[in-house]
């Protein structure tokens, strides 16, 4: 009885390692992804010119893009690593395009600031999440509802009143939010990994495991700046 619960907590440790890993490197290729993209002026100035001009569409576009790939990751997660793998970096790549407007706005000081006092608060939430023995999953609905509350505020502000503050406020209720995600996220792997232990695919599921983690990571990277950025 003890071999196998060693042999679970090493399985365990072992997959957890790899959404981690996953985590860091998709959030390294998304933001050199988005400067990439940020370099290039002509082509950026034309995505920005054209996102100014069909603002509803954009939006459309920049939620509904990732949702698809993030779906194809889904579906292949059990039937091919390869094809996983490539739908994750076209997930990744098209949610870049949300992080080039920052390279223009803040200071590499200030993004560097934010992706450090990030990283940090990711790891605790993280830790807290992972660790602690309370249950998080009734924390499902709740959670559901604020990011869906969330998204129609910021629509609205956006298309009708276009208000800084109300903006800032929506930031620091975002921040609060993806924070609570991050812990339930994290106690989440163990649950992924338990349904899925005996599967050939745990790589596969990892990378599908991590995406959850990168938005986190990115929300609350994105309102940091927008809070505390040195934006013009």
């Amino acid at each position: 009885m003890q071999t196998i619960d060693k042999v679970k907590s090493a399985g365990l440790a072992k997959f957890t390692s790899l959404v981690y890993l996953y985590t860091g490197l998709g959030i390294a290729f998304w933001m050199i992804s988005a400067q990439a993209i940020a370099n290039n002026q002509a082509f950026s100035m034309a995505i920005f010119q054209g996102m100014a001009q069909h603002r509803i569409i954009s939006m459309i576009l920049m939620i509904g893009i990732p949702i698809a790939f993030i779906s194809l990751c889904g579906y292949f997660a059990t039937r091919s690593y390869f094809l996983t793998f490539i739908s994750y970096l076209a997930f990744l790549f098209t949610l870049s395009f949300i992080g080039v407007p920052i390279f223009y706005i803040y200071s590499a000081r200030s993004i560097i600031q934010m992706l450090s006092l990030t990283s940090v608060v990711f790891v605790v939430s993280a830790a807290i999440g992972f660790f602690t023995k309370k249950d998080l999953m009734k924390w499902n609905r709740t959670l559901m509802i604020g990011i869906i509350s969330i998204i129609a505020i910021e629509a609205i502000n956006l298309l009708i009143f276009r208000s800084t503050p109300l903006m800032m406020l929506v930031s620091a209720a975002i921040v609060i939010l993806f924070l609570f995600y991050i812990a339930f996220d994290s106690q989440n792997i163990k649950r992924i990994y338990q349904s899925n232990s005996t599967s050939s695919s745990l790589g596969a599921i990892a990378l599908l495991a991590s995406v959850t983690l990168v938005m986190d990571f990115i929300n609350v990277f994105l309102s940091l700046l927008q809070l505390f950025g040195d934006n013009n």
